[in-house]
């Protein structure tokens, strides 16, 4: 087997890399399963005796649980959404494309047939103002999909990919994307303020016990030093590393989670926040920004019973996205202020993004990770 062959789909290369890649979803598990070990063990069993504390604990805990990991498993597993097949050069358009594929403007031409034949709808062109066109796909590119080099494919709607779901966030995920960080949020929120009581009880009963032994030491630092390490030394190690497990994690997933509600508000992806798409031969930061009501139920649907379960309810298809035009701002409802929004978020589009791009710089698909 030659090296070429190894680095393929199925060699010992590629296997052994994909395999590297699970590595963060194998660590989250882990974490989550000690997590329950010693709440549930250390915590609720060792160290609470109420009978009515215990269980109130334990249901909002295993309920918090199911909601966090069916939501990751589902940001995990959903398969990240390829452009449909219209979008695709195939048979005879492939003989055509592989001969005018290295003359733009022949390209150019030819795409815009296709386009108008499949009466495809395109918004969204490249930064040189031409139909997107992956060569490596062979594919027309849908409005605000990107190629992701790790998934080897174009991607609907394509966000980021995120080493901690070894998956694409995409259209057919972000919801259950957004519902991970939340309730990974609370539910670690909830693990630190329940285990915390415990544990200034525990660490001051410790103290009152030894603390004949702790006055004849002057540093305060050391005396705490000592102290702590008479708690871990007496079997509190559980508790102690539950709640630094249970900070960290909030608060690294707080700034995930309320920079994408921030995104989710404005109707942007990750790589739109970061390189707004050209529509119209402008930059248009806010192009798809139909009011924060309107995005939010774009990303969770109509129903309000299912707009916290980790369940199918987006709406759209992740290729057609309706622009905010003069028009629907004209006709927002409950709105009078939607033309001069409308004209005032376009003014500052224009003067926020024209200086960051030159006129003959090629689009360079983004794989932006969140690590």
């Amino acid at each position: 087997m030659s090296c070429r062959d190894c680095t393929r789909k199925g060699g010992c290369v590629y296997t052994t890399f994909w395999l590297v890649r699970f590595l963060p979803v194998v660590l989250v598990s882990l974490a989550t399963g000690w997590g329950i070990y010693a709440y549930t063990y250390e915590l609720c069993i060792l160290s609470i005796d109420n009978w009515p504390q215990r269980i109130i604990y334990l249901f909002i805990f295993y309920a918090l649980l199911i909601l966090f990991y069916t939501s990751y498993l589902r940001t995990v597993y959903t398969k990240a959404w390829k452009p449909p097949q219209k979008y695709c050069i195939e048979g005879a358009s492939k003989a055509t494309y592989e001969s005018v594929k290295d003359d733009e403007r022949q390209l150019q031409l030819f795409l815009s047939d296709i386009a108008r034949e499949r009466d495809l709808t395109l918004l969204v062109r490249g930064f040189d103002h031409g139909i997107r066109f992956c060569d490596k796909c062979c594919c027309i590119k849908p409005d605000r999909s990107h190629h992701c080099s790790m998934c080897e494919q174009c991607v609907l709607k394509f966000d980021h990919h995120c080493p901690w779901v070894n998956n694409c966030v995409n259209f057919g995920n972000y919801k259950y994307f957004i519902l991970f960080l939340a309730y990974g949020f609370i539910f670690c929120i909830w693990i630190a303020a329940t285990t915390l009581p415990s544990f200034i009880d525990f660490w001051r009963h410790e103290y009152d016990m030894n603390k004949k032994q702790y006055d004849s030491i002057d540093s305060v630092i050391q005396r705490n030093l000592k102290h702590l390490h008479t708690v871990l030394s007496n079997g509190r190690f559980p508790l102690v590393f539950l709640l630094f497990l249970s900070c960290m994690f909030s608060l690294s997933l707080s700034f995930l989670f309320f920079y994408h509600l921030y995104l989710t508000a404005k109707n942007r992806t990750t790589v739109e926040s970061f390189r707004a798409p050209m529509i119209d031969g402008k930059y248009a930061k806010d192009a798809f920004n139909h009011g924060i009501r309107a995005n939010y139920r774009e990303i969770f649907g109509s129903h309000p019973l299912y707009w916290f379960l980790p369940v199918p309810s987006s709406l759209g298809d992740g290729v057609e996205f309706k622009k905010w035009t003069m028009d629907a701002a004209l006709t927002t409802h409950g709105n009078r202020n939607g033309p001069l929004r409308y004209s005032l978020l376009q003014q500052r589009d224009e003067s926020e993004m024209q200086h960051l791009y030159s006129e003959d710089e090629d689009e360079e698909d983004l794989n932006v990770r969140i690590v």
